[in-house]
């Protein structure tokens, strides 16, 4: 029996009242405040609020308070747009409308998905918290210390030996997998210059093609609970098929056509072209998406 329970970790319930407003003509038509005995209590801090969605000739209701939205109303909005799309043939379920054959035929890659299109994904997915590295590169030396000291910790041995001797084996352990300072160093000013607080997640949809993925960036607003609750449970590559829902950004080309717009620039210009152009070319050695991956922009994540 197919499950049809979703299991949210993401929505961007902004871009789905958008989607469902402009492909239903949905309109806010009237507000309205709805006091109960059991409301009086929040008066003073402020009311409820009505707010009237119509589609076509029916009347759905949301309910919005003024501090926070029901998680139930959103998951019917998500609804609604995945069905309005589905409606309208705008969504291209991956796999299934998109197949593993379809990369190699260009035309089919063409005509199937633009830098507009509207994709649900199924596949396996890796979540790259950048937060997460840089809090285990500045304290990775204590990390890696406690841990090799739980390892001895079990070894009889260790617990006989005096404390000159066990620090010495802990010592001679992480010399084995410690990473040497100028590496660490460059990583971190790496990341703290490019990727900052950056959640990005993958979608893989085909296994044997794991370099055609689909990439984008998580508003960390929109998850249903902290990143950290979310690594905890799942990790940072989940066993199980995830679903995203997203509209696709970009499709980069397997080669790019530079413009050289330097003829007018004066010297001083002509001296920043080259620094762009440099760290332009950094971007397309890893920090921005290219060929063969799909950039995306999230708009739902559930397991199912």
């Amino acid at each position: 029996m197919e499950n049809l329970f979703r299991d949210f970790v993401y929505m961007d319930t902004e871009r789905l009242k958008s989607i469902v407003a402009q492909l239903n003509k949905g309109l806010i038509e009237s507000t309205s405040t709805t006091i109960t005995d059991s409301d009086e209590s929040k008066l003073k801090a402020g009311v409820d609020i009505l707010k009237i969605l119509k589609l076509g000739s029916e009347n759905s209701i949301l309910w919005q308070n003024q501090a926070t939205e029901s998680h139930t109303m959103h998951d019917y909005l998500y609804n609604l747009a995945e069905t309005s799309l589905n409606e309208k043939g705008l969504l291209t379920n991956i796999p299934g409308d998109f197949t593993e054959e379809d990369l190699v035929n260009p035309e089919v890659d063409k005509s199937s998905l633009d830098s507009t299109s509207f994709v649900l994904i199924r596949g396996k997915t890796i979540i790259n918290d950048f937060t997460y590295m840089q809090r285990i590169l500045e304290n990775f030396d204590d990390i890696l210390k406690s841990i090799i000291t739980g390892e001895q910790s079990a070894d009889a041995s260790f617990e006989n030996a005096s404390q000159t001797q066990r620090n010495k084996k802990v010592q001679d352990r992480i010399k084995d997998y410690n990473m040497p300072k100028d590496i660490k160093k460059a990583l971190q000013t790496f990341l703290e210059n490019f990727y900052k607080d950056r959640v990005v997640i993958k979608n893989i949809p085909f296994e044997e093609k794991p370099n055609f993925r689909f990439v984008g960036t998580l508003n960390q607003t929109y998850l249903r609970e902290s990143i950290e609750n979310i690594i905890y449970k799942y990790g940072t590559a989940p066993q199980d098929d995830w679903y995203m829902f997203a509209q696709i950004a970009s499709i980069p080309e397997k080669t790019s056509n530079n413009i050289d717009i330097s003829y007018n620039h004066n010297e001083l210009e002509k001296g920043m072209h080259t620094v762009f152009d440099a760290l332009r070319d950094i971007e397309k050695a890893g920090l921005s998406i290219s060929f063969p991956e799909i950039a995306v922009t999230p708009i739902a994540i559930y397991r199912q």
